[in-house]
């Protein structure tokens, strides 16, 4: 299992290993977090709302549409 550093990526990651398992959790953490221009380490709060709306769009088609929006609504409240 991952570590993670920064708490709002572990909390993220602890959310979609279950749904997608860890491989697809860790790629769409990268992928979304370099799509801000940022890094694991430099996540912080104000980055969730568009990480979680995101990362919603692209589980829908992995998960469904209602279970991903609970998914990013979760995040949001990180």
């Amino acid at each position: 299992m991952m570590q993670y550093n920064n708490m709002y990526v572990q909390q993220i990651y602890q959310l979609l290993t279950p749904l997608v398992g860890e491989f697809m959790a860790k790629g769409i953490i990268k992928s979304q977090i370099q799509k801000l221009g940022k890094t694991d380490e430099t996540v912080d709060k104000p980055d969730l709302l568009v990480l979680a709306d995101d990362i919603r769009k692209g589980l829908v088609a992995f998960i469904g549409t209602d279970l991903a929006t609970k998914v990013s609504q979760k995040i949001k409240e990180f």
